[in-house]
């Protein structure tokens, strides 16, 4: 697979994926090429380098079974049941992380933040954590309703897409009838609270 830019870390995540999660490949590399294109296109201050990797590293734990999601978590002294998930594949994003950290060797807490909150957002969110997490849902091999205006509306400015992408979920979530996590809501809420606050937007 070739680089996207010009980075030993994004590299060696590269080959990570193709041989082991060649599957992850195609929505991997789209996540990571929007999350670019959106950085390219305003005033995000992290680099190329901390987009890449963080978009790349997103899902490195996706495939993993909701038990070796829980294995994984139990063998690094964390309890899965403290993060209030009745579905154990939201727990990925934490064992994305700790793959990022182990087998790719990414220490730098601001990309390794934002793929832990990938799944379902928090509330205290930084710009990348909020550019990964619209990639992820915005990437080309995504399809729903509206996805089209929210892809221009983050390709202008990714804090007030923010909002917009994550009530969009929220919506999917409450129309399926699945668990809706406080995570999210207290995500949309503070982001929602950030926009009458210029100071805080592009913290």
């Amino acid at each position: 697979m070739k680089a996207l830019i010009k980075s030993k870390q994004v590299a060696r995540v590269l080959d990570y994926i193709a041989n082991n999660i060649p599957e992850m490949e195609k929505h991997l590399v789209g996540t990571c090429n929007f999350a670019l294109e959106v950085k390219r296109s305003q005033a995000i201050d992290y680099s190329e380098e901390q987009v890449a990797l963080a978009a790349l590293c997103h899902d490195l734990a996706r495939l993993y079974s909701g038990e070796d999601l829980i294995k994984t978590l139990h063998s690094r002294g964390i309890d899965p049941d403290s993060f209030g998930f009745k579905h154990s594949i939201l727990l990925h994003g934490y064992v994305s992380e700790i793959l990022a950290l182990e087998e790719i060797g990414i220490t730098d807490e601001s990309i390794l933040s934002a793929i832990r909150k990938h799944t379902t957002g928090e509330k205290e969110m930084s710009v990348l954590d909020k550019l990964i997490y619209v990639a992820d849902k915005l990437e080309p091999r995504r399809d729903f309703q509206g996805i089209d205006e929210l892809r221009d509306l983050a390709g202008k400015d990714i804090i007030m897409a923010f909002p917009s992408v994550i009530a969009a979920v929220i919506c999917m979530v409450v129309a399926h009838k699945w668990p809706l996590y406080y995570n999210s809501v207290a995500a949309y809420n503070q982001a929602i609270l950030e926009l009458e606050r210029p100071d805080k937007l592009h913290q």
